[in-house]
């Protein structure tokens, strides 16, 4: 029907029953027909609201205050509130159209946010625009910014797989947010909206069951409030978040303590937090309880923590000078230390400490752990590959079974020398502590068998006022057996006490160290050649003093090809006749020293004899060396018997196992004049040897040499020297780079001086002859490789057949 240009619209307008068509008027509505994800079409309203309010509507219809149907499309006016229905996922619900052309459609969903379960409504208004046609737009309120876990329903293992207590949402608490990738069809990410390809990141505080906390920021998921209490319904969404999540770290500052004891304030399982790794397992409470309680049907759990551990920290070697530069003064900038990934042992979540022996964590790989000698106590290096961390022993060496099951096994627990591994656990710079220390039950963890590694926390009143300072602890002081050991015999009686204390305070001040070691009732034999008993040794260090090493040496004897010496014996100080004793940056040495008086018997005198002995117990980690001496190069001991006489000194440097250095020279000569008035003549013979031996390569010279001279009034001379030098020199094999042979080269030179009146001439003849150590070249050194030998073999023709 047209009228003047005006064409009337046929259109079917719903009312309520008994009510005037024309008017209208309020009508329920129920869905009936579900969402057709298979049949996707554009609209305000995605496939999950639009399932959601059709489940909703048949609980409370929607209110229909106008719908409309023409042949142009649909008018509505719609409106649906389950805010009295928590169970379901919508909220509300308004929805209005003119003509089918949607102008505000709005839907208040309830949810939480994965995985801490912060209750959230995301509303999703779409707006009508001129300019721009539809915007639709997500807001994020969040309902309850705190959580706390403590006496929470069916909490699973007594809150061990979470060790935090609350967490607190600090921002955002109400923005915009973006949907991105979807949970498993349970709920989605939540991204920027100004970055749409960014998450968005929400800042949290997290707090320990001891009051610590951590800031960290993390992206969130967040969980349709329709599928939020019904574990089963998320355990394959949970899962696909788990994976997810160990592969996203959570930057996070802060201390945590990761295995608390209830009852107890003890902070030795407390560590600074640089990551987190944070999964979510289902929840084991009724979904009756987690709606009454309105939770989520999730629960936060620790993947693994990205952690500085105080106590490997605080015994490193100190950081370069370059990198100490970066980092700052000590408390004036971030944490310094290396951040390793700790992951809660699966036993000690199921069971607690009393089942694992006390051991709560494993390294995700291990770690070499070797401090300073300074730091472990001087007279040893220690060198754990650490695994995991204990509540009572702190580091925790070899494989976390055997320590859980209570077991030390040395071998396993310290890293052995001799097997490759570049840790040193070395007792006096070169003996494995692994063959000295017996393996047994692992006992309290007071350090008697596994070494004890602990940092604990310094407060100045009590638990009352914040920290002060963070003080680790080494702790040794194992069974030593009584046996021998490369170089080393222990006594029956012998035993080892080592104990450090490192404490870092948060003023900024320099940490401070004091550190005691002390090895009882031991012999060293060096290269079966010399023999030194101690009673003690012992090193002391402590803040605002110099380092202090105290030797007491039993007995000290020669063996072997020098057991002669043994008669010098009586010679030799004891402890109580005051050591000399040096402090360097590299070490301590002590020596022992005595010159023996001049002895002068008729025609023997024997003048300038020393007789010393050192001891160097190094900070590095290089062995413990002994030196004995008589006398030195540049004070030789002299003998002279009549016009006999000679002189010369000896030094002999060892380590276990080994010469290291030999320095050893002898010179002895005769002379004799005769004068007549008329004519005088001398003849005078010298000759020496000396031996030096340093780092296994050697050199060996000697010399002789005469001299003849007669002299007539003065005006007639004649002389005559003969001089013979033969020594050893290595020289480069032809052919070999890198390796060398010894030669034998001799020297011998003839010279004749002639005077007479005013004319003088003299003559030198000389000759030098070189031998070749080693004879014929060996096979490998002809062939050194398979190439060489081929070479040969083609430079013959080939045999023909018979």
């Amino acid at each position: 029907m047209a009228s003047a240009g005006t064409f009337a619209l046929w259109h079917t307008l719903l009312a309520p029953t008994g009510s005037s068509v024309s008017d209208g008027g309020p009508v329920g509505l129920t869905g009936t027909a579900a969402a057709r994800p298979e049949e996707p079409f554009l609209s305000s309203l995605d496939p999950a609201h639009r399932q959601q309010i059709t489940t909703a509507s048949a609980t409370r219809a929607v209110t229909a205050d106008a719908l409309l149907l023409s042949a142009l499309g649909a008018s509505v006016d719609l409106v649906g509130n389950w805010a009295d229905y928590p169970g379901l996922g919508i909220e509300a619900y308004q929805h209005r159209s003119a003509v089918g052309r949607d102008t505000t459609v709005q839907v208040d969903e309830r949810g939480y946010l994965l995985p801490f379960g912060f209750p959230v409504q995301v509303t999703a208004r779409t707006e009508r625009h001129l300019d721009t046609g539809l915007l639709k737009v997500y807001r994020l309120t969040v309902l309850r910014p705190d959580i706390s876990y403590d006496g929470i329903a069916a909490l699973p293992h007594e809150g061990r797989a979470f060790p935090f207590a609350r967490i607190r949402l600090n921002r955002p608490l109400d923005t915009d947010v973006v949907p991105a990738d979807p949970l498993d069809g349970a709920g989605y990410w939540l991204n920027r909206p100004d970055q749409q390809d960014q998450r968005l990141l929400f800042d949290l505080t997290a707090e320990d069951r001891l009051g610590h906390r951590v800031d960290l920021t993390a992206p969130l998921v967040f969980i349709h409030g329709d599928q939020a209490y019904d574990p089963p319904t998320l355990a394959g969404p949970l899962t696909a978040y788990e994976t997810i999540a160990a592969g996203l770290p959570l930057s996070a500052t802060g201390r945590l303590t990761l295995a608390p004891v209830p009852g107890s304030n003890s902070e030795t399982s407390t560590v600074d937090v640089a990551e987190l790794r944070v999964g979510a397992v289902p929840s084991t409470a009724q979904p009756a309880e987690l709606l009454a309680a309105g939770r989520l049907a999730a629960l936060p759990r620790l993947l693994s923590v990205g952690a500085r551990i105080p106590a490997m920290d605080a015994m490193a070697p100190p950081l370069p000078a370059a990198a100490a530069a970066i980092a700052g003064p000590p408390g004036t900038g971030p944490a310094v230390g290396a951040v390793r990934s700790l992951i809660l042992d699966n036993d000690y979540v199921q069971s607690g400490l009393a089942a694992t022996h006390q051991v709560y964590a494993s390294l995700a790989s291990a770690v070499p752990f070797a401090p300073p000698p300074t730091v472990s106590g001087a007279v040893a290096a220690l060198g754990l590959p650490v695994h995991g961390l204990s509540a009572t022993t702190g580091l925790v060496g070899g494989p976390l079974d055997a320590v859980k099951s209570g077991q030390f096994n040395a071998t396993d627990y310290l890293s052995p020398t001799g097997t490759g591994s570049a840790l040193p656990t070395r007792l006096l710079g070169v003996i494995d502590l692994t063959q000295l220390v017996p393996s047994g039950p692992i006992g309290a963890g007071d350090g008697t068998t596994a070494p004890k590694i602990l940092t604990t926390v310094e407060r100045p009143d009590g638990d009352l006022k914040p920290p002060t300072a963070v003080r680790t602890e080494l702790t040794w002081t194992p069974d030593v057996s009584h046996k021998t050991v490369s170089c080393l015999t222990t006594g029956a009686d012998a035993t080892l006490d080592l104990h450090s204390t490192t404490v870092t305070r948060f003023d900024g001040t320099p940490p401070t160290a004091e550190v005691r070691g002390e090895l009882r009732n031991f012999t060293l034999s060096f290269a079966d050649i010399l023999d030194i008993g101690f009673r003690r040794v012992g090193f002391t260090s402590k803040p605002g003093t110099t380092p202090a090493l105290d030797v007491q040496i039993g007995t000290v004897g020669f063996s072997g090809d020098l057991s002669f010496l043994n008669k010098l014996r009586e010679y030799l100080p004891s402890c109580a006749g005051g050591p000399r004793i040096d402090v360097g940056p590299d070490g301590i040495q002590v020596g022992y020293g005595l010159a023996v008086p001049t002895i002068e018997a008729g025609i023997f005198l024997l003048q300038n004899l020393t007789l010393t002995t050192t001891i160097t117990l190094p900070f590095t980690e290089k062995a413990v060396t002994a030196t004995f001496a008589i006398s030195s190069a540049d004070h030789p001991f002299l003998i002279t018997v009549s016009f006999l006489g000679g002189g010369g000194h000896f030094a002999l440097t060892v380590e276990a196992g080994q010469v290291t250095a030999l320095d050893a020279q002898l010179q002895f000569g005769a002379a004799a004049a005769l004068d007549l008035g008329i004519a005088s003549g001398s003849v005078s013979i010298t000759a020496g040897i000396s031996l030096h031996l340093q780092n296994q390569a050697s050199k060996l010279e000697g010399f002789f040499r005469a001299v003849g001279a007669l002299d007539v009034l003065g005006i007639v001379s004649v002389s005559v020297e003969f001089f013979l030098e033969l020594g050893t020199e290595q020289v480069p094999k032809p052919g070999l780079p890198g390796q060398t042979r010894t030669d034998v080269v001799g020297k011998a030179s003839v010279t004749v001086r002639v005077r007479v009146a005013f004319f003088s001439q003299s003559v030198t003849l000389s000759v030098e002859r070189r031998f070749g150590g080693g004879g014929d070249p060996s096979y490998a050194d002809a062939f050194p490789d398979q190439t060489s030998w081929d070479r040969r073999c083609a430079a013959f023709a080939d045999m023909e057949d018979a």
